[in-house]
């Protein structure tokens, strides 16, 4: 095997795989990038049998071949050459690239990864998909040890696209007016948002979702990604997103609010008690944020413009910074008591509201 490619595409290309293939013990064979020069095309797969990434560009081959080798090592050692060509070769069972040796896997033990048909969902900017599930990415439950909610609940409908994420200890909503011509409910791993974010950060360009049984498809431009969906029930979340009647509600300043959130973190962070817990007293036309860790304590003011008696309660400081981050308008929180759920939301917009759950009332 023999090709040349651009060196600046294949840094691209080399980045976007080491984002995906991580160190396999069972199978080491996974954690490696395969390439095909066959006639004027090369292929890059990788695979960790969930998630599947193919991208084909063109080149100059002058020996058709196959090979599979970690890319981390190659990626970092490509980096720091000034050709403007980078050169493949296969030899002895020995990747030659430059002036550099790289070991390979075996070839033969990959797994074939076939491009599935599919029935199409709906076309996107990927810059817009990105900015949609940056938005409830970060209250999906992180650990697989609860599958069920490991993932982004995406809704497809004609209507437009619904994202949900829980941890079960809060929920984000998130509706946006994208039409599609399918409708399906479906899990999406978190894992795999996560790879799509890094991936489609910057994409202007249109990305095809499509649906195929257990497997959902993304193509754009010259790449092909599917990723193997959550099987599992979705929490029966529609009652709490459609909202209870709040007696309370209380505007902020999302700019004061931010800052002041900001403040108190870092002492309720530290907290061996409540990690980012903190005392908040909703008070006439105040807030009045609280917290203590045994090596400091911090209070807060922030204006706020109230509806309903006053209220006392404690929250998670992180958790709810991680939801107004996202909102440009003023803050709304709605709530009933300090043992009842909390709804934020953004000034007049219904189609992106969060759920968080108090924490247990200290003095």
């Amino acid at each position: 095997m023999i090709f040349s490619i651009n060196r600046i595409n294949l840094v691209e290309i080399l980045s976007e795989f080491t984002n995906i293939l991580k160190d396999n013990p069972i199978r080491p064979v996974l954690s490696g990038l395969k390439i095909e020069a066959i006639d004027d095309k090369i292929i890059f797969t990788g695979t960790n049998m969930e998630t599947n990434f193919i991208r084909e560009v063109r080149g100059e081959v002058n020996e058709n071949g196959v090979v599979v080798f970690k890319p981390q090592l190659v990626f970092e050692y490509v980096k720091l050459l000034d050709n403007e060509t980078i050169i493949f070769s296969l030899q002895n069972e020995t990747l030659l690239i430059h002036q550099a040796e790289f070991t390979i896997l075996d070839a033969d033990i990959y797994p074939i990864i076939p491009k599935l048909t599919f029935d199409k969902i709906i076309d996107i900017k990927g810059i817009d998909l990105v900015k949609s599930f940056e938005k409830v990415k970060f209250s999906s439950a992180i650990s697989n040890e609860n599958l069920a909610i490991n993932c982004i609940r995406t809704i497809f409908s004609s209507e437009g696209i619904e994202f949900i994420s829980t941890d079960s200890y809060r929920l984000t909503y998130l509706k946006e007016d994208y039409p599609c011509s399918l409708e399906k409910e479906l899990s999406i791993p978190i894992e795999t948002i996560i790879i799509l974010c890094k991936l489609m950060k910057d994409l202007d360009d249109t990305v095809t979702i499509g649906h195929n049984g257990s497997t959902l498809v993304f193509l754009w431009k010259d790449i092909y990604f599917s990723t193997k969906l959550i099987d599992m029930p979705f929490p029966n979340v529609k009652a709490i997103i459609a909202g209870a009647n709040f007696t309370k509600m209380m505007e902020f300043s999302t700019k004061e609010l931010k800052s002041a959130l900001k403040k108190v973190m870092t002492v309720a962070r530290t907290s061996i008690e409540t990690k980012n817990g903190a005392l908040f007293e909703f008070k006439n036309n105040n807030l009045i944020m609280s917290a203590f860790s045994g090596k400091a304590k911090i209070t807060q003011k922030v204006n706020m413009i109230k509806t309903g008696e006053d209220l006392r309660c404690s929250l998670n400081t992180k958790y709810l910074y991680d939801f107004i981050e996202n909102i440009e308008k003023n803050t709304v929180i709605k709530g009933n008591a300090a043992s009842a759920m909390f709804e934020v939301s953004e000034f007049e917009n219904p189609s992106y509201k969060y759920i968080l759950m108090p924490l247990a009332l200290r003095d």
